[in-house]
């Protein structure tokens, strides 16, 4: 509810609400009347400086304009329009073509994100001019709500009864600039056709008294989707992260969905490239990369969490966690003690954090469109999809090239698709004239590639994210390990088999369950490297000869001997 005391603090109206419109903050944002601070770094703000007559405030906005003409913005071209206390000082007359002309910036299925003080919470607007008459008359600063509630119920007496919810016109403290009150009708009154109402709130807890509002344009018509039935039992997972680190959240949400939960996953963009038809999942949020700084991720995962009955934070669950950090204190302990205390299987520490059982299995959900490109771009009777590399330099090996020259040499009826990210295309250099080594890497996307695993005949690669979205299919799998060991990520995986330097050879701390790379870290600190190929000991030591043997465990006895 309004009160007299830290009302009118300069921002503070946005620093009650930041955290609510994170989900819908995607991509191009609008902070219409922005004040002195916008909402979120990334948001270009757009104000009058008004308030810098109104109240001495330094006014620094993106553009200087007036919110009620912003034809000089194109239509269509922004994702969301954000606007927290401005449109009350529009007058009502001039608000339907102010929404209209904001309306009119959002592409179709962008959002316009209202707060606004809530007629039933704060004082009216000055329209008779008598603010500073009832300021001087009522001007001291109240110790308490009650005190507060208490004198505006006696200015009620003293004014006469009004209609429901009304407090009366020049209440002390009221900003003289209030041009009418706002109320959900006259909000909805205003608005132009063409949107839905996902969200509305009356929000008077602690120090607001505002509402909220999220509306979502649409090709036409008006809908009210924030009435309908909520969910009885909700819970949130949250994993930011690469391909592999996303992927292994999915294992637990098939048990969350059993115990009866709407589920909602936190994740960015690479997340939300792989999830995205994910049937256990109600809602995904994505936020772009640093959309909320990182000193503020605690602070905001504090605030979602109230929100859900179950919070299930999996972001570092790994990092830090089972594998050490270069800056943490476990990246220097003795290898056995990282062995004692940290080798336990990925997916049995996600399952127990969000409180679910087995099974331990992750998922990738390819959609129809795209089982069915798999199976057209198929080249040969039989393929091998090859994983070249993975988020940083240790997950490399070298012998590619001989062993697919194996290949080619010893199967005729095989193809050999290389992918990966732009990087791994200098790992296919040489290959470009072979019409059976197909060089994918950066052509294909991750779901494309991903969508191609359920129908290769054998996938090969390192420790990399498409590895962990095939572990749990059938399809055979052969990896390499670096950094993990086979109780850490492969224990639940499905036909595969595990290569590992030899006993005695290589890096001494292999599996060293140690973080190389990612997160901004050197993938080379405490990493030992063959001089020659530049690669991570623990991979030029599984030599060509072991990889041979795995490779003909799957294909099969060899259709030609070498000369």
């Amino acid at each position: 509810m309004w009160s007299p005391d830290g009302s009118h603090e300069a921002g503070s109206e946005v620093g009650k609400m930041r955290f609510d419109i994170v989900p819908y903050m995607r991509g191009r944002c609008l902070d219409l009347g922005c004040g002195p601070t916008r909402a979120w770094p990334h948001f270009v703000g757009v104000d009058s400086g008004k308030d810098e007559h109104l109240f001495g405030v330094v006014m620094k906005p993106n553009l200087r304009a007036d919110v009620t003409d912003l034809s000089m913005l194109a239509s269509g071209e922004w994702d969301c329009v954000f606007s927290s206390h401005t449109l009350e000082h529009v007058q009502y007359e001039q608000v339907p073509e102010t929404l209209a002309g904001w309306m009119r910036l959002l592409k179709v299925g962008g959002y316009l994100v209202l707060y606004l003080p809530d007629a039933d919470e704060y004082p009216h607007c000055d329209r008779r001019g008598e603010w500073e008459q009832w300021h001087r008359k009522y001007g001291k600063r109240f110790a308490t709500k009650d005190a507060c509630a208490e004198e505006l119920a006696n200015l009620r007496r003293r004014k006469g009864a009004k209609k429901t919810g009304e407090i009366y016109a020049g209440t002390p403290w009221a900003n003289p600039d209030h041009k009418w009150d706002v109320t959900y009708d006259k909000v909805l009154a205003a608005m132009p056709e063409g949107f839905d109402l996902l969200e509305f709130q009356k929000r008077n807890e602690g120090v607001e008294y505002s509402l909220f509002f999220v509306f979502r344009k649409t090709m036409g018509g008006r809908s009210l989707s924030w009435k309908n039935p909520k969910p009885e039992k909700t819970a949130a997972v949250c994993r930011y992260g690469a391909i592999g680190d996303c992927i292994m959240a999915t294992s637990i949400l098939p048990g969350l969905k059993a115990q009866g939960f709407h589920v909602t996953f936190y994740t960015g963009t690479t997340g939300e490239e792989l999830l995205k038809y994910n049937p256990h999942i109600d809602r995904l949020i994505v936020q772009e990369k640093d959309a909320v700084p990182p000193q503020m991720l605690w602070e905001f995962w504090e605030h979602e969490r109230k929100k859900y009955d179950r919070w299930v934070n999996l972001s570092e669950s790994v990092e830090g966690k089972l594998l050490a950090c270069p800056d943490r204190v476990e990246f220097r302990w003795p290898n056995e003690v990282r062995a004692a205390l940290m080798d336990r299987n990925y997916l049995e520490h996600a399952h127990a954090l969000a409180q679910v059982g087995g099974p331990y299995r992750t998922e990738f959900h390819a959609s129809l469109e795209e089982r069915e490109w798999a199976r057209g771009v198929r080249p040969g009777p039989r393929n091998v999809l090859w994983s070249l590399a993975g988020s940083s330099g240790h997950k490399v090996w070298p012998h590619v090239d001989t062993v697919v020259m194996g290949i080619l040499h010893q199967y005729p009826d095989v193809h050999v698709l290389l992918v990966g990210d732009e990087s791994c295309q200098l790992l296919e250099q040489g290959w470009g004239k072979e019409p059976r080594v197909h060089c994918l890497s950066g052509k294909w996307t991750i779901r494309q590639s991903l969508a191609f695993c359920e129908v290769a005949d054998l996938i090969i690669g390192t420790e990399t994210g498409l590895m962990n979205a095939a572990g749990c299919m059938d399809v055979p799998k052969i990896i390499t390990l670096s950094h993990s060991s086979e109780e850490m990520l492969t224990k639940h995986w499905r036909n595969v088999q595990v290569l590992r330097q030899p006993q005695g050879v290589g890096c001494p701390k292999q599996p060293c369950r140690q973080l190389h790379g990612g997160a901004g870290y050197d993938a080379w600190i405490d990493c030992p490297q063959e001089k020659e190929h530049g690669v991570a000991l623990c991979q030029f030591h599984v030599t060509p000869d072991m990889m041979w043997q795995a490779v003909m465990r799957v294909l099969g006895v060899t259709m030609r001997r070498a000369a």
